[in-house]
């Protein structure tokens, strides 16, 4: 009897599995997940996170501060990767204010995949808007995981790039 209920319940988690395999592959994320990606290694592609699989979730309260120089505020798109001991996880940075102006703190907390010590982030924006480009102060992570930028996210200033990698100071 028990083997019989070891099979059904097998038989209906692969059945979850292939429709989430399935829907990933036709390029829609499943409802059960959320929009944010994670990989356990660097060189693998991120797949979607899904929650109650097992995965390990974090909270992360991420404070931005965006530069107070002339026109140093964004009206782009703006994502982070954080990278970790445990892989790493992507997320774009938005909420119901007006993010990344001039001289402002935005700040986000986030439930995220649980990517061990964190070790550095990447940060970038997608060039969208009038005015893209950004003066990025600095990046925390839950107050103690300090990323120092101060430098210009542009095509018409410093390196011309758009995103930057830090590493934990």
């Amino acid at each position: 009897m028990r083997i019989g209920r070891v099979v059904a319940g097998t038989m209906a988690l692969a059945a979850t599995i292939m429709a989430t395999s399935e829907s990933a592959a036709a390029g829609v994320t499943p409802r059960i997940g959320s929009d944010h990606t994670y990989s356990g290694r660097q060189n693998t592609p991120s797949v979607p996170l899904h929650k109650g699989i097992g995965v390990a979730q974090r909270q992360y309260r991420i404070a931005v501060y965006t530069g107070n120089k002339e026109d140093a505020g964004t009206d782009a798109n703006v994502y982070i990767t954080i990278n970790g001991t445990r892989g790493f996880v992507k997320h774009k940075l938005d909420n119901s204010e007006n993010n990344f102006e001039r001289g402002k703190t935005d700040r986000f907390t986030l439930g995220l995949r649980d990517v061990g010590r964190i070790k550095s982030i990447t940060i970038r924006h997608d060039n969208s808007g009038k005015k893209p480009g950004w003066y990025l102060n600095r990046v925390t992570i839950n107050a103690n995981a300090k990323f120092y930028c101060n430098r210009w996210l542009a095509k018409d200033e410093d390196d011309h790039r758009t995103w930057v990698k830090l590493q934990r100071a």
